[in-house]
């Protein structure tokens, strides 16, 4: 498959899960779902589909144990919305990305303080 309809077919199956998942389900375990990205396969009878959400671990675990029970009823909303000969298989990818990335930021700034204080505590010694 040429990439840049890939492209397009993966923006097209995030657009129309992400709808599906804010506007169809009614599951209290999904809560507030977001859709990073989808990586069909080359011949579109897969898609990794990777969300993210805020909470704890066991928030997400639960999440994704309700994509999963739901899947099949996610696959044939998704069916009725886009044309495609088969609809791929949908595997859901808890991505923790953002955990990692807001990780990182606490890590960096709590490395700034630091350096701020042995800065100031440098200046009051050679004062």
């Amino acid at each position: 498959m040429k990439p840049v309809r890939k492209s397009r077919v993966a923006s097209l199956l995030r657009e129309e899960i992400a709808r599906i998942l804010q506007f169809e389900m009614r599951d209290p375990r999904l809560g507030f779902i977001s859709v990073l990205s989808v990586e069909p396969t080359e011949d579109l009878k897969e898609a990794k589909v990777h969300v993210s959400t805020i909470g704890t671990d066991a928030q997400r675990r639960m999440m994704i144990r309700g994509l999963e029970a739901a899947r099949g009823y996610i696959q044939m909303l998704l069916s009725k919305r886009v044309s495609f000969r088969e609809t791929p298989y949908l595997k859901f990818v808890l991505d923790e990305t953002i955990e990692k990335t807001m990780a990182i930021e606490e890590q960096i700034r709590l490395a700034r303080d630091s350096d701020e204080e042995a800065a100031l505590e440098r200046e009051q010694r050679s004062n």
